[in-house]
């Protein structure tokens, strides 16, 4: 059973919110760096040198 038409069971099934088109606006207006994680302290190179006596 089903529509004949995928377009169909689409049109009848699927809804967008009112506030759909200013949401999708809002997300591409705003800088793409919103929406990543915060950075993490990245540890300094000296931190990855071990003196000889740690060899």
């Amino acid at each position: 059973m089903g529509h004949e038409q995928a377009s169909t069971t689409l049109n009848r099934y699927t809804h967008t919110p009112d506030d759909y088109a200013a949401r999708v606006l809002a997300a591409f207006d705003s800088s793409a760096a919103s929406l990543l994680p915060p950075a993490e302290e990245v540890p300094s190179e000296s931190a990855f040198i071990e003196d000889e006596e740690g060899l």
